[in-house]
């Protein structure tokens, strides 16, 4: 009976083993969701702050970007699930919309665009003829940076990593600043609002 009592001790205590490392795990999961998620909403307050920024720089008749209707969406969803579980969820789903939107619609990132280019004297529009052979990541990477969003933001909209973006912004600063255009004071002019 010793050696049965000894396998039966042997397999509770790696079952105990097994539930507590996969608690772990799911623990550490959690945390890595939820920094996730503090990222993304850092990221929106962003967004949302500099959208207002531009909506007050830019006529009211021309197409704006919907800054106060994003806010008033995230706003509804915020009323509707306040004191429930839903709450974060379907605030983190909206925001997600919106970092997507930013993130791979080229209507809205043209939106963003033009209303860089009407507030800052057509500077993408002479960007873009200067510099033909750029990427569109670079002009992303640029139009973002110069409509004055954070390296968070910025990081989270082109999916890379900040040192990433930091070296690349880097690079196309030193690309501007060696080139004989007549607008390189203005393009330059534009990334350090």
């Amino acid at each position: 009976m010793g050696p049965l009592a000894l396998l039966v001790t042997a397999i509770l205590a790696t079952l105990v083993l097994y539930f507590w490392a996969r608690k772990a795990q799911l623990e550490k999961q959690l945390l890595e969701e939820r920094e996730e998620n503090e990222r993304i909403l850092s990221a929106a307050e962003d967004l949302r702050s500099r959208l207002r920024s531009l909506e007050r720089r830019q006529d009211r008749s021309k197409n704006s970007l919907d800054g106060i209707g994003t806010l008033d969406r995230l706003c509804e969803q915020y009323y509707i699930y306040e004191g429930t579980e839903n709450l974060q969820p379907r605030i983190l789903k909206e925001v997600r919309s919106i970092v997507e939107g930013l993130r791979k619609d080229p209507a809205a990132q043209k939106m963003l665009e033009q209303s860089l280019d009407d507030s800052s004297d057509k500077v993408m529009s002479k960007l873009r003829e200067a510099f033909p052979k750029w990427k569109e990541e670079d002009f992303l990477l640029y139009l973002f940076s110069a409509s004055g969003f954070s390296s968070t933001t910025i990081s989270t909209l082109l999916e890379k990593d900040k040192p990433y973006v930091y070296n690349r912004l880097y690079r196309l600063k030193e690309r501007i600043k060696s080139s004989g255009t007549p607008h390189r004071n203005l393009f330059l002019g534009c990334l350090e609002k």
